[in-house]
């Protein structure tokens, strides 16, 4: 009997009362997959029992194990629903879906009439998708639906607010059924230098891992062998090498991954009469049981699910695992029996792993489920109910695309776009895009451009040869066009691999492609949408037009004819790709745009589309306007007015004349260049700068007289109102500045200047002295020293608040010492002086006691 039934009667239980919630931790291999729904359905809870799975594969799986177990045929009692592959009645009592179709399900049924319990599974995976419609669920139980019956289960339960999340909650454990595991670690080895002479070169993982099969092929207790890899690209090359020689001769090798055909994954997973070789992706994780699994080989890697901002798309990015995700793929080999987990890093590595998956609200774009809640009446998304609430900067953002895709107005409000494109089990972008190609009657091309930006592509990388540009025509409008070609030549031949690979064509991403394109094609005959025959030259204009409904917050501009330099929405820069077709457009959207870092940042603009820029004012009107200003002609050095096209940051057209320029902003740009260095005022001199620098050390001094300030805003505005009438620098560079310093203060003010900061200080022996002001340095006064008999205390100024630095002069006019402690000098200083200075002056007076010196008059 399976561990989960240990737990059976306190599950059923629990369950029996209204509002019931149940938090179930069970380790892999305990049964919770297949055996809870039954002990649901056998309990006589009333209504569908809809069990919640991460995955298409497990769904599909789980479902024929159950309905196999209960002995019934898969579609009846026991059915299945994921993504383009339903196989369910009316009658069936457990469905088991993909957390995807279950949000669409809610979505379309809020109340979700007819359905008696929901079971989230694997529910430490944390997708978006549960997150959100747990929320849902729970909401729905605590206001018209007390009698749903909601039960979270795990392998690992990490989240320690779940519980509390969940309350009133029941938290039951089963044990599990497992067998010791031993864990070798075989870490990359450096990379070995190129024999003739190239970089190092890195082994494949595929290389790796084969190697590592090799040696536990050798074991006598190998069992079957269970291999992980992030992806299907790197299993086919994993198999490739297995099925090259004689290794695998006396075993079977099959793949294992979700796109793979239902019966294939079953084959993979069936018992047989030889040994086996299983090279699977995390599908085989969790959920589905593998028999005689003894020995698990892991690469430490997964394609988890990420925000791309290349294509802006949720997509599959290869990530290490965390620690749990790797406990979980080694138990695999401890089911039956004691078996061994292969590790293709250091335990070093392995500590530094992280412990768990980070949430995917955490990782991935949130615009579709933002466009979703709010479709489904949730007004202000950060005060929804979230386990782990997203974070503020990727919540703003994805508003912010809606906004730009026009599902929301300027309130966050969803629009009636925005009720459409919910209803499309497509990402906002891709919906607004299947949407515009139904108004402007070219469905198929829009179909194509979406199905191609969300595959894996359909050119090679460039090597020379035949090239993407050998598919795209001067006339084209698209770069597209030229990518349909491409993809037309792969159809006819096959989707040969070979065939393909000669004229730069990847059949893989071909093939991908057309399997999206029919699918996309299922979709619009099932909103009854009109689908005719692709033409990118015949339809040139509504591409463009929808193309712009779907990527206007990729919009670009070119600088000038003789660049491929771009300015783009967002205050951003580009590069547009010297491939594209749009090179003459006036105006473009990119589909592709990825940022390469070499000495700066640059971003290029790939697989673009041109458009017209009178098309912004019929698709976006409340995102255009038109600006009056003026600008500065580096050549002329005047201001000229200026009227700019603006769509919402981005420049669109700018027009110049010398007519009509406003005032205020000539004298603003004229006063910039001032203030830059660029332009000079002639008449700006040392003495503007003494009187402003008195200004300020005034204002610092003496606070309390409220002396209007000096600071850089001031400089600003004074030098903005010299420039006041004026257009051009001929205007300026003559004026007088003093008309509007004197206005500066009024004449109580001026007084106040003149006598606490004056320009110059009359000494106690009959003397005067110059004043020098310096901006946050002390002011000083340099003075001979035979013109200093009689002064014998530092001067002060500002009501005795500011010392004077006294620069002491030899009768030769040259700096002796400097100071503010006059008093000092007299008693020491002046000795040293003249015991080193007199004599080469003996016409000047030295007396031995400087106070009763009385100097002759003439």
């Amino acid at each position: 009997m399976l561990p989960v039934f240990e737990i059976a009667e306190p599950l059923t239980s629990a369950l029996a009362s209204p509002k019931s919630r149940v938090l179930l931790k069970a380790p892999t291999g305990s049964g919770k997959s297949t055996s809870v729904p039954g002990m649901l359905l056998d309990a006589e809870i009333p209504g569908k029992i809809l069990v919640i799975e991460p995955r298409r594969m497990a769904a599909r799986l789980l479902a024929g194990w159950v309905a196999k177990q209960r002995q019934s045929p898969i579609g009846r009692e026991v059915g299945y629903a994921v993504r383009f592959d339903t196989k369910y009645s009316d009658d069936s009592r457990i469905i088991y879906m993909t957390d995807g179709v279950f949000q669409r399900w809610i979505q379309d049924e809020p109340e979700l009439p007819g359905v008696g319990a929901v079971i989230f599974d694997e529910f430490h995976e944390r997708r978006l998708a549960v997150d959100i419609t747990l929320a849902r669920c729970l909401d729905l139980q605590e206001k018209s639906r007390p009698d749903l019956r909601i039960v979270v289960m795990s392998a690992t339960l990490e989240t320690g607010n779940l519980a509390p999340y969940l309350e009133p909650v029941t938290s039951l454990e089963a044990g599990g059924r497992t067998f010791p595991v031993e864990i070798k670690y075989r870490p990359e080895r450096p990379p070995t230098n190129d024999r003739r002479g190239g970089p190092p070169r890195e082994v494949p993982i595929w290389e790796r891992m084969v190697k590592v099969c090799a040696e536990a092929m050798t074991m006598d207790d190998a069992g079957n062998i269970l291999m992980f890899l992030p992806g299907t690209h790197e299993i086919r090359k994993t198999i490739e090498l297995l099925s090259s020689g004689s290794l695998c001769r006396d075993w079977d090798v099959f793949p294992l991954y979700s796109g793979l055909p239902p019966a294939a994954q079953e084959t993979a997973i069936a018992p047989g009469p030889r040994p086996k070789i299983i090279v699977a992706t995390n599908v085989a994780e969790t959920s589905l049981t593998i028999d005689g699994v003894r020995t698990v080989i892991d690469s430490g890697l997964a394609r988890i699910a990420a925000f791309e901002p290349r294509r802006a798309i949720n997509t599959l990015l290869i990530k290490k695992i965390s620690r749990a995700a790797a406990e979980q793929r080694a138990g695999r080999a401890g089911r039956t029996a004691p078996g061994r987990c292969f590790r293709l890093w250091s335990e070093p590595d392995h500590a530094r792993r992280a412990e768990f998956e980070a949430p995917e609200i955490h990782r991935v774009d949130l615009a579709e489920a933002t466009l979703l809640l709010k479709a489904s009446g949730v007004a202000d998304l950060r005060h929804f109910r979230w386990l782990d609430a997203p974070a503020e900067d990727a919540l703003s953002r994805a508003e912010r695309l809606l906004h730009d895709l026009s599902a929301l107005d300027a309130d966050g409000v969803l629009t009636d776009e925005g009720k459409h494109m919910a209803e499309l089990p497509l990402e906002p972008r891709f919906a607004r895009l299947m949407l515009a190609g139904h108004e402007n009657d070219c469905m198929a091309e829009a179909a194509f451009i979406a199905a191609a930006v969300q595959g894996e592509g359909i050119f090679v990388t460039k090597r020379g040869g035949v090239s993407r540009k050998d598919f795209i025509f001067p006339d084209d409008d698209t770069d597209f066009a030229g990518e349909y070609r491409a993809f037309d030549s792969a159809v006819a031949m096959g989707f040969n691999p070979q065939r393909c690979s000669q004229i730069g064509v990847l059949a893989r991403g071909a093939k991908e492609t057309a399997q999206s394109l029919e699918r996309l094609q299922r979709l619009a005959k099932r909103f009854g949408w009109s689908w005719k025959p692709i033409d990118f030259q015949q339809n040139r204009a509504a591409i463009g037009k929808s193309m712009l409904a779907a990527f206007s917050d990729q919009l670009a501009i070119r600088f000038s004819q003789g660049t491929l330099a771009c300015k783009l929405t967002g205050n951003r820069r580009g590069k547009l790709d010297d491939e594209s077709c749009v090179k003459n457009a006036p105006a473009f959207v990119a589909a592709e745009i990825t940022e390469v870092e070499a000495r700066e940042i640059i971003t290029h603009l790939r697989r673009a589309t041109a458009i017209d820029p009178s098309w912004l004012a019929e698709i976006f009107p409340d995102d255009l306007k038109s600006v009056q200003g003026a600008s500065y002609d580096e050549s002329r050095r005047r201001v000229v007015s200026r009227t700019q096209t603006i769509f919402r940051d981005l420049v669109i057209e700018s027009k110049e004349s010398d007519l009509n320029v406003n005032l205020d902003q000539a004298a603003e740009i004229l006063a910039a260049r001032v203030l830059s260095g660029e332009l000079a005022l002639k008449n700006w001199d040392h003495s503007v700068e003494q009187w402003t620098t008195r200004l300020h050390v005034l204002g610092k001094a003496m606070p309390e007289l409220e002396m209007p300030t000096w600071s850089d805003e001031d400089k600003a505005d004074a030098i903005a109102q010299i420039c006041h009438g004026s257009i051009s620098y001929k205007d300026i560079k003559d004026a007088n500045p003093w008309p509007v310093l004197r206005e500066w203060l009024n004449s109580s003010q001026r007084s106040a200047l003149d006598s606490y900061c004056p320009e110059r200080i009359n000494l106690p022996n009959g003397q005067s002295a110059k004043i020098t002001y310096q901006p946050d340095k002390d002011p000083f006064i340099s003075v001979r020293v035979s013109h200093l008999f009689g002064v014998w205390e530092t001067p002060m100024i500002a009501n005795g608040r500011i010392p004077l630095l006294v620069h002491i002069l030899t009768p030769g006019q040259k700096p002796w010492q400097m100071t503010k402690d006059l008093k000092g000098f007299w008693q020491s200083g002046y000795f040293q002086m003249k015991k080193e200075v007199a004599g080469r002056y003996p016409r000047h007076p030295w007396p031995d006691d400087p106070k009763t010196y009385v100097p002759q008059k003439k």
